[in-house]
């Protein structure tokens, strides 16, 4: 801003200007002061000149007794101008002129009075503190003989003189400040430099040195002052971070080799889950295969048989081919154009499509549905969701499967108003169904949850399941990656899972996308 300015002094500069506003602070205090009483020393000398004169009048009107009055008048009057007062005014006891010289200023009474041991009295005309010591004094004394007034001598002596002289004094004064101000600064300049400057920049380098990673570098001690005690505990402070950076590098070295180790544990184990896992979904068609082609090759069948073994061969060939092909999906998903997609309808296929399943026809589960109805249209893969459901619905037949009785797993369907942080991801290729909205809109989004009465799961457990390769089932049961293709697949298409659950109590998994 304008009128505004940011000036950075150095310490030093700091002290020396700090010095110099002191010292020239009680020079111009002492100046003025001693101004101000050699002002009133010189005015009090003016006023024992002026009593002289006084007496020397009075002396001279008692000699001229029994004389001729007008000579000692012109005598007194001639003695006044050879001491320098022009102007002065001598009056009989009735206050006529007798004898005037000079102008006398007007208004002569009105002014400070000078505090004087005599017997007539001193007025001063102007001055004060800073003005100087005025203008002129005048002095109003009576002439009295044998006790008795006989008249009156009034007379101004002016002041310019000393008003010169004070003022050569200034001058004095402003030059001894000035030459004292140099010699503050020049004397300030060097002792700060070398007491307070040297060892402050002292420890900036070698903060500096050490920041940069020379550990080993130290301030060096000069003095056993203030700035000295500085630099010893700058340099503990600085033994103690070396310490603490040589541990920590220490063990830093220790954790990467640790989690070097866990990672190759955790690299092997998961390639073992994944290799059980696969070995085991692809075993049973494997195995099939294999005996279908044992069949053909020992012959005997007819033509029908023959027909129905390829066929059959070919039905596990192809499951072989789909198992490989979702591992494949979890580095390398397929591009699959999504588009408009009914949620309720693929809830609905999916739970037909359960009805024949092992784990819900052999154990009882109950399947409870509440769908909103009317709810939008979500953008994604059918294919990809239906596969979403199906693994949650698996994982909560599983988790009451060691519970007694029948289980129930709920679902719901509703649709809600949440706030846009952002477009939806879409894939590069997906279909432009219309535009979003902006940023700051609302948007609509559908979701599904599943909730069981299962065994829900602990804290810890909880806090692995989206985790790859995690499992809490047997091997050759699950590969632990259900819930984390799960998760990628509804992450891909700007949705999200999240889920609740009470160990003993069950748990409840709500599957949200974004309508249109």
């Amino acid at each position: 801003m304008a009128g505004k300015f940011n000036i950075n002094l150095g310490i030093r500069a700091q002290l020396a200007a700090g010095i110099v506003i002191i010292t020239l602070a009680g020079i111009g205090l002492v100046g003025l002061f001693s101004v101000r009483a050699l002002e009133q020393s010189a005015v009090y000398w003016k006023v024992y000149e002026a009593r002289s004169a006084v007496q020397f009048v009075r002396a001279a009107l008692r000699e001229s007794r029994g004389r001729d009055p007008q000579s000692a008048v012109n005598y007194v009057a001639a003695a006044m101008k050879e001491s320098g007062i022009g102007a002065f005014r001598i009056s009989d006891s009735a206050g006529a002129p007798i004898l005037r010289a000079g102008a006398m200023p007007e208004n002569l009474r009105i002014g400070e009075t000078v505090p004087f041991s005599a017997d007539f009295t001193v007025r001063k005309s102007g001055g004060g503190l800073f003005r100087g010591p005025g203008d002129f004094i005048y002095i109003s004394a009576p002439l009295v003989e044998d006790g008795s007034r006989r008249g009156a001598l009034e007379f101004v002596m002016p002041l310019s003189g000393i008003k010169e002289d004070m003022a050569g004094v200034r001058r004095f004064l402003l030059f001894i400040a000035l030459l004292d101000s140099i010699v503050v600064i020049a004397f300030s300049a060097y002792f700060l430099s070398k007491s307070v400057i040297s060892p402050i920049r002292g420890l900036e380098e070698a903060a500096k040195r050490i920041s940069g990673g020379a550990l080993g570098r130290r301030a060096v001690v000069q003095d056993e002052n203030e700035i000295g005690s500085l630099a010893r505990s700058f340099n503990t402070m600085a033994e103690r971070i070396e310490d603490e950076i040589k541990t920590l590098e220490r063990v830093n070295k220790e954790l990467l080799t640790a989690q070097e180790e866990l990672l190759r544990s955790s690299t092997l184990a998961a390639v073992g889950s994944l290799a059980a896992g696969i070995a085991h979904e692809i075993g049973n068609p494997l195995g099939a295969v294999r005996g279908y082609i044992d069949l053909l090759r020992k012959g005997g069948l007819s033509k029908e048989d023959e027909r129905d073994v390829i066929g059959r061969t070919s039905v596990e060939a192809a499951r072989i081919d789909s198992i490989v092909r979702e591992f494949l999906e979890i580095s390398m998903p397929p591009k699959r154009p999504a588009g408009p997609v009914d949620v309720n309808g693929v809830v609905d296929e999916a739970i037909a499509s359960l009805q024949a399943h092992g784990d819900f026809g052999s154990a009882g589960v109950e399947i409870r549905t509440a769908l909103k109805g009317g709810v939008s249209m979500v953008l994604i893969d059918a294919g990809k969701l239906r596969q979403v459901l199906m693994n949650l619905f698996v994982n909560a037949a599983h988790s009451m499967a060691d519970k007694e009785g029948a289980g129930a797993i709920t679902v719901e369907t509703w649709e809600e108003k949440r706030p846009l942080h952002g477009a939806p991801r879409r894939r590069k290729d997906d279909a432009r169904i219309s535009e979003w909205p902006a940023e700051t809109e609302e948007r609509r989004f559908v979701s599904i949850r599943i909730a069981d009465t299962g065994s829900g799961m602990s804290e810890e457990t909880a806090r692995k399941i989206f985790d790859p390769f995690f499992t809490t089932k047997d091997v050759g049961k699950g590969t632990g990656l259900g819930l984390f293709v799960s998760q990628s697949i509804i992450k891909a298409y700007g949705g999200e899972i999240t889920f609740t659950t009470k160990e003993g109590e069950g748990s409840s998994f709500t599957v949200s996308l974004p309508g249109f």
